[in-house]
């Protein structure tokens, strides 16, 4: 899927159009509230002053990384807190749990053993935790690693990768495995309790992964796969899905484009416009201005986040079957790259020789009157790597549309926290942690992400000037050159012509 990945649009580009991992999905796959306050703060924080406050215990100096704290120390040191213990131990032990959330399963960094402890300053009154919008913060994270990934030479990333691995499996039926279990609130748990069956998906198989995609057709997406769950939502959680703004959470910000995907929300999409550019806000991380405050710094991005009810969809709502129109297929094929696979897999192998020469191909203009939603004969799209302009037309083209390992729980004595926190259907903190602990155990298992790295985002797209031709050219058979035997010598010197 990251090689799927666009940095210029936070959308997946497929054969059947663009899609993208949206609030929606991150609200049914991990149950998290993605309304609220946004997610932010300063990154700098006093370790030793914050951890007595709100954990009651100083870290050693071998716990603690610069303003980030391992988890296996909160393991270790919270893991003991029984039903004994004080009221302010059992709101530390609650803590910690969270902060091992944070960093081992919701927004894990490239180590994956340690959490900033920024996040420790927002669960210092867990009454108010319920305030802020934790989903949108997760997708603000997995936006930035995904967009980070798709970087030459990079081979891990961060991220919730469950996130990703259960979008993929609920939206494309032909990579997902089967499952005895039922539809349960969150849906990760659906996937995350064993019993997967691979047989007619492909599994820890990169090539595999890219031939299916490739091939995949029209009916092989679900545009709108929760339809048929029974689950309460609210008003305002449903109009935050939809709303096309900002995602924050401290120093990253990402766009959720929901005007690019409009058919996941059962409305017709239109040819979108050119994305923001977001290069000014990917170039931001961590190490610049350690001391401020995002909240300030980013304060026009934050109103227009606590204003996305006034940038909902809004649109035609599509009758029948979900799918895109012929004028948006023709667009979306002249900007984009339908096919991963190496050329070999695309090809008739009958015609090809023993071994596949790096030649330069160019994929054919899209046939005006139809479309296929796979590779056909007549068709063939293959495409070169080279690097080119986001959007070669004019502007004129486009309109706007009308784990870690799980710990062992503690507890908390703050009822229905968990429930403020991530939005799950528990009445208990208890029962919480038994729903996501059936998450962590599975973490880093199947997860489809191929092995971290990802493609040149630069070499996604054809350039208008190599979609001249009207017919593709036939492969011609090799033949191999005729070999030209010399004679051996007569060790006579008579080689020589005449010299003796």
């Amino acid at each position: 899927m990251v090689e799927r990945w666009r940095p210029e649009t936070h959308t997946f580009h497929l054969p059947i159009g663009e899609c993208t991992i949206t609030l929606e999905d991150v609200y049914y796959i991990l149950g998290l509230n993605v309304s609220g306050l946004p997610v932010s703060g300063s990154n700098f924080v006093q370790v030793k002053q914050i951890c007595q406050d709100y954990l009651g215990v100083i870290p050693p100096d071998g716990a603690t990384k610069g303003n980030s704290i391992k988890l296996k120390w909160l393991k270790d040191t919270f893991d003991d807190v029984g039903e004994n213990a004080s009221e302010l131990e059992k709101q530390a032990s609650c803590r910690a749990y969270i902060l091992r959330m944070i960093g081992g399963l919701l927004m894990p960094d490239k180590s994956n053993n340690r959490v900033h402890l920024k996040y420790l300053s927002l669960l210092g009154d867990l009454n108010k935790v319920s305030q802020y919008s934790w989903g949108s913060a997760v997708l603000a994270t997995l936006y930035r690693e995904l967009c980070l990934a798709t970087k030459p030479g990079v081979i891990s990333m961060g991220g919730c990768a469950l996130l990703l691995q259960n979008w993929a499996w609920y939206r494309l039926s032909c990579v997902a495995p089967e499952s005895p279990k039922p539809w349960i609130f969150p849906l990760a748990q659906r996937f995350n309790s064993g019993g997967l069956n691979f047989a007619k998906v492909p599994h820890n198989d990169v090539e595999g992964y890219r031939k299916t995609i490739d091939h995949m057709m029209v009916e092989e997406f679900y545009w709108r796969p929760y339809l048929g769950f029974q689950h309460e939502v609210s008003e305002e959680d449903r109009a935050t899905w939809s709303a096309c703004t900002y995602l924050l959470c401290y120093h990253i910000v990402e766009k959720h484009h929901t005007d690019r995907v409009t058919l996941q929300f059962g409305l017709h999409q239109q040819i979108p416009q050119p994305p923001e550019d977001m290069k000014s806000y990917h170039e931001v991380d961590m190490r610049r201005g350690i001391d401020d405050n995002w909240t300030w710094v980013w304060r026009e991005e934050i109103n227009h986040w606590n204003e996305r009810h006034n940038y909902v969809l809004q649109g035609n709502i599509v009758q029948g079957v979900l799918c895109h129109s012929t004028e948006y297929m023709i667009w979306f094929r002249q900007h984009t790259k339908l096919f991963i696979s190496v050329e070999q897999y695309l090809r008739d192998p009958r015609l090809q020789p023993p071994s596949y020469p790096r030649v330069q191909s160019t994929s054919q203009s899209t046939p005006q009157h139809q479309y296929t939603a796979g590779p056909s004969s007549s068709s063939p799209h293959i495409h070169v790597a080279t690097e080119v302009p986001f959007y070669d037309p004019p502007p004129s083209q486009y309109y706007v549309p009308s784990v870690p390992e799980i710990p062992t729980p503690g507890y908390p004595t703050e009822d229905g926290l968990l429930y403020n926190l991530f939005g799950t259907q528990c009445t208990t903190p208890e029962s919480a942690y038994v729903v996501f602990d059936s998450m962590y155990n599975q973490q880093s298992q199947n997860v489809m992400e191929p092995g971290g790295s990802g493609s040149n985002p630069s070499t996604a797209y054809i350039e208008e000037n190599d979609q001249n031709d009207d017919e593709p050219e036939e492969p011609q058979l090799v033949q191999r050159a005729r070999r030209v035997r010399r004679h051996r010598t007569c060790g006579t010197g008579g080689h020589l012509g005449g010299h003796h």
